[in-house]
């Protein structure tokens, strides 16, 4: 149906008698196909004669019939002044099919609240809903508890409650609670495996497995079968499930030694982790295809190889990572891994590991940014951080990806930028465009600066002259050609004549060190703002992937420049995401893997791998599996959990995450594809990759058709070879 939009009106209080009539205002908005378009939706303006600050309170009732899309919600959009928030606030409905239903939001603005917009969502999916009864009140709390908060979250198998969460507006405060109650059985289902018995079972490395998952659930297997280039790494995951009745204690892994057809052993590495698990919190956006809103836990730290405990009624997971040395003979070994309880064989799992007769190159073969900050490194570890941030560059590097810091305040340690040279690394940027921090300041980093405050002759001064004796040196050590600056992180159109002379002068002073972006002009020219001034201003630009646009990447690679993106809290559903612990675990391979080469960006940035909260996220000490004081809870923006952190503080080590393999399996992804362009050519290795991502919002979400390109392209590989 068409958008409608009802006549903007004064209003001062309570609710919207039109928007609100029971019964008589059902809208079904319906999207077939998966679109980047808005998709229909009704609105309706308030504006307010005398803004305050009193909390806002708004919701509807809906019924939905097959609903899986971005987004299906009342949306409220808040004016302060001219210019609504970034983001708007929403009272979520649950997705699938249901009857009606309500949902509530409650927002406490910071400022007088000029005018607000509400509309009826559902967009970017498929399905129909239906809307009645929409509402807007702004008026004080008195302690009632909203619905649309309201979380019954099993603990199982950690512990035999529930968790139950909810908002309650006190006046003028929106305060969380959280209280426990004895788990009835209502949210947790019974183990499936044999009264007295255990399951032994395999999963594929791109599958989320919880702690509810069984053999007879899930997809799964009882082999591991991998193919890796020599110097590559790939992980499988073993799985240990429980009955109701049996509970393990000290579980580990022996894996056996690998040989070929001739007897020849394996060279390379077999590690196993221990995966652990966090615990949702309340408020963060859902993906339709993500974990059962009933369950609490879910993997992503591995924990280092010790033994480990099963409960009852459970699986625990295990991480497996085969690493092939370059020098290791191509051909097929074969072997197992022994589960054991005890010191006794409790179940064994056959693996075929498949040597391919090439070998991925020394340097990386993808450009990336990934931020690593020594403020957070400083904060986790006072007495010895330079110690930790050298293992934390070790594990990126162990993972193909640059240890980066796009908003690096302090000219990176030479030592460090040696050491990740003869590791792999190809790209780092030396500083961001901001004034250095003050003395004493505590902040722990700087992401942008206002106009005033780098567009002017002061700060270009002192800019320049710390780059000058430090340009000098990378030339020295032959490291120039692998650095460039960053700034302007996200800034809109009132920088953009700032940003071109700034690029333009330091052009002039470096003609050799690019500039990279993620500023708005890049959107701009996306979205048909070409009257603005300065669109094409630097050398290498960053849009987020949903914006991305072949005639824009055409027309600025024509000037010389390169496009790089990036995800961060966005984009969502329907476009691939790997920020929070809810998406797919495959997007992140195939951002970094597929949809980069195929859609041609020339690099891939990401803002921040180590954002820990000291209060909130303690120190891991690696004995149990799992973990409920970890905070996940992500208040920044968009509320999606997990954004920001894939490496997680242990007391004596940096601990990585299984999300941030299937960044490295990307990048390992990326350049077999490389590999088999150079060989015949972009379009024959581009016909093996585009079936896996079509386009930005279609996609396969399933393994083995990733696997099946892998072969496809190792064969290619090596016949040409």
């Amino acid at each position: 149906m068409n958008k409608k939009v009802m006549a903007t009106r004064r209003y001062a209080r309570f609710l919207l008698a039109a928007f609100a009539a029971s019964g008589v205002f059902c809208v079904c908005a319906e999207k077939p196909q998966v679109s980047r378009e808005t998709g229909p939706g009704i609105f309706c303006d308030v504006v307010y004669d005398k803004p305050d600050c009193t909390p806002i309170v708004f919701g509807a009732w809906s019924r939905a019939e097959g609903v899986k899309c971005e987004d299906y919600c009342m949306k409220a959009d808040i004016w302060y002044g001219n210019k609504p928030l970034m983001f708007g606030k929403s009272a979520e409905f649950r997705q699938g099919t249901h009857g009606w239903e309500k949902a509530t939001a409650v927002y406490v603005p910071k400022k007088p609240v000029r005018r607000i917009r509400l509309t009826y969502l559902c967009r970017k999916g498929k399905g129909k809903a239906f809307f009645r009864d929409g509402f807007l009140e702004r008026r004080r709390g008195t302690g009632e508890v909203f619905s649309v908060s309201v979380a019954n979250r099993t603990m199982r198998p950690f512990a035999e409650e529930n968790v139950i969460s909810a908002d309650v507006l006190d006046g003028s405060r929106l305060i969380p609670i959280c209280f426990t109650m004895p788990d009835g059985g209502v949210n947790s289902k019974p183990s499936p495996v044999a009264s007295g018995k255990v399951e032994v079972w395999t999963a594929d490395s791109m599958l989320r497995i919880s702690p509810y998952a069984f053999p007879a659930t899930v997809t799964s297997g009882r082999t591991i079968e991998l193919e890796l280039a020599k110097g590559e790494a790939e992980s499988a995951q073993v799985l240990v499930s429980t009955a109701d009745d049996v509970e393990w204690k000290a579980g580990s892994l022996s894996v056996g030694e690998l040989r070929n057809a001739a007897g020849v052993a394996f060279r390379g590495n077999v590690k196993w982790e221990r995966q652990a698990y966090l615990a949702r919190s309340p408020g963060y956006i859902k993906h339709p295809l993500g974990p059962d809103p009933s369950e609490t836990w879910f993997p992503d730290p591995l924990l280092p190889a010790a033994p480990f405990r099963v409960r009852k009624g459970s699986t625990q997971g295990l991480w497996v990572t085969f690493t092939a040395a370059r020098d290791a003979a191509p051909g097929v070994y074969s072997g197992k891994i022994d589960v054991l309880e005890g010191g006794k064989v409790a179940g064994s799992v056959p693996v075929s590991i498949r040597v391919r007769n090439f070998e991925l190159p020394k340097t990386f073969g993808l450009e990336t940014a990934f931020t690593l900050m020594d403020g957070f490194l400083r904060a986790r570890y006072p007495e010895n951080w330079r110690k930790m941030k050298r293992k934390a560059i070790d594990v990126m590097l162990d993972h193909r990806l640059n240890p980066d810091d796009i908003t690096r305040t302090s000219l990176p340690e030479i030592e460090d930028l040696e050491h990740a040279r003869s590791r792999g690394m190809n790209r780092f940027n030396i500083l961001n465009i901001v004034p250095e921090p003050k003395k004493g300041s505590k902040a722990k980093w700087t992401l942008t600066a206002k106009p005033e405050e780098i567009f002017n002759e002061s700060f270009y001064s002192k800019f320049t002259a710390r780059l000058r004796p430090y340009v000098a040196e990378l030339r020295k050590r032959d490291l120039m050609r692998y650095a460039y600056v960053y700034g302007f992180d996200e800034r809109k159109s009132e920088y953009y004549e700032g940003i071109e002379k700034f690029w333009k002068r330091l052009k002039t002073d470096f003609p050799d060190l690019p500039v990279m972006t993620t500023a708005k002009q890049y959107a701009d020219m996306q979205m048909g703002n070409t009257n603005l001034p300065s669109l094409v201003s630097c050398d290498w630009y960053c849009p987020c992937t949903y914006r991305w646009t072949e005639p824009i990447n055409k027309m600025l690679r024509s000037k010389g420049m390169k496009v790089w993106w990036y995800t961060c809290c966005g984009p969502r559903f329907p476009y691939a995401n790997m920020s929070s612990y809810e998406y797919p675990l495959i997007e992140g391979r195939l951002i970094l893997g597929a949809m980069t080469y195929h859609f041609g960006a020339d690099g891939f940035l990401f803002w921040h791998v180590n954002k820990w909260n000291e209060a909130t996220q303690p120190t891991f000490d690696c004995v149990d599996t799992y973990y409920p004081d970890w905070c996940t809870k992500n208040t920044y923006i968009i509320p999606t959990p997990g954004d920001g952190t894939f490496l997680y503080p242990a007391k004596d080590r940096v601990l990585p995450s299984i999300r941030f393999a299937q960044i490295r399996d990307g990048v390992e992804d990326y350049e077999w594809m490389k590999m088999a362009e150079a060989g015949y050519g972009r379009k024959a290795a581009d016909d093996r990759v585009k079936n896996l991502v079509p386009e930005l919002t279609k996609f396969t979400r399933d393994p083995a058709a990733l696997r099946k390109v892998r072969t496809a392209l190792g064969n290619m590989i090596e016949k040409r070879k």
